[in-house]
């Protein structure tokens, strides 16, 4: 997921009312320029951050991934632009209290890095439309949001299909009869595992991430922290996620191994040497983890690790 900041001055009235963003391809020129080009690097469900008059008014999340579009008819009025340009299908979240961006302007420079940034030195926004958002600006922006607004994160991060998945799998459990939270927990396995989120976690790294197994049949989608433990965000964030084979899966699960924030494996002491080399478990297993999953693994180590 990328992070972007557009400012609509012109346009934001037209682009909110038709549920889309969009920019030309190159100037009067001929000429291409990066804040319209990276219209056409926006992927289906990334976020962008709207400016309107020096406000954020709306949050916005793609629906699509952008496409080679002319002109949309409502800004044809406008005339500002020519016609061979970049569409972004959007979602608009309007915001009840729109943020002020001057606000929080010293922490915004500090935070939003040095290429292709929205605000030049002294505060104002750079000349342009479309502009790179870092994650650490994002979680910022976010938090003031939250702060002012009934707008929670993970509301805004989970997609509509994304919720229908859920609201799926969740009305399934309610209906069925479970012992216990293991065996609901097998369920959400078996129905993910046919999800967006088994999808996506193999097109990041398709073999489990302790052993190298690659056959898709013995690779499942395990979270860092549990299904009923996790928001709606949680539930289908890929960075909440492992592809393991079975048995480093029930490992995992079951809070015999987990990773502290160097990616280095952590093994239980209930586990002797004899049986570590059975189920091919060794201190010499190294994870690559971001930050995000490393929050995730913070809470797999207090609450589930068997240390």
């Amino acid at each position: 997921m990328n992070y972007y900041l557009v400012f609509q001055n012109k346009s934001y009235k037209e682009e909110r009312n038709g549920g889309y963003l969009w920019a030309p391809q190159k100037n009067h020129a001929g000429q291409s320029v990066h804040h319209w080009s990276d219209v056409g690097k926006v992927r289906k469900g990334d976020i962008i951050f709207n400016s309107y008059k020096g406000k954020m008014n709306s949050i916005i999340i793609a629906k699509e991934d952008a496409r080679k579009h002319d002109r949309p008819l409502d800004l044809d009025e406008l005339d500002l632009w020519e016609k061979q340009g970049w569409l972004v299908e959007a979602e608009y979240i309007d915001l009840p209290n729109p943020v002020v961006y001057k606000n929080y302007m010293e922490e915004i420079l500090r935070l939003q890095g040095n290429k292709y940034a929205p605000f030049n030195r002294i505060g104002r926004g750079n000349t342009g439309y479309l502009f790179r958002v870092t994650d650490e600006l994002a979680d910022m922006l976010f938090g003031v949001v939250e702060g002012y607004n009934n707008v929670r994160r993970e509301e805004v991060l989970t997609t509509n299909s994304q919720k229908e998945v859920i609201a799926e799998i969740n009305n399934e459990i309610e209906s069925r009869e479970f012992l216990n939270d293991t065996e609901k927990e097998l369920f959400v396995k078996s129905r993910i595992g046919q999800s967006i989120f088994k999808k996506k976690l193999i097109k990041l790294e398709k073999k489990c991430k302790l052993c190298g197994v690659t056959d898709e049949r013995f690779l499942i989608a395990s979270h860092i922290k549990p299904w009923n433990k996790s928001n709606n965000y949680e539930r289908l964030d890929v960075n909440n996620g492992l592809l393991l084979c079975p048995n480093h899966d029930a490992l995992f699960d079951k809070g015999y191994v987990t990773f502290n924030d160097n990616g280095d494996i952590l093994i239980s002491s209930s586990i002797d040497e004899p049986t570590c080399i059975l189920l091919n478990i060794h201190n010499q297993i190294k994870l690559k983890i971001n930050k995000k999953q490393m929050e995730y693994m913070k809470w797999h180590r207090k609450v589930i690790f068997k240390s």
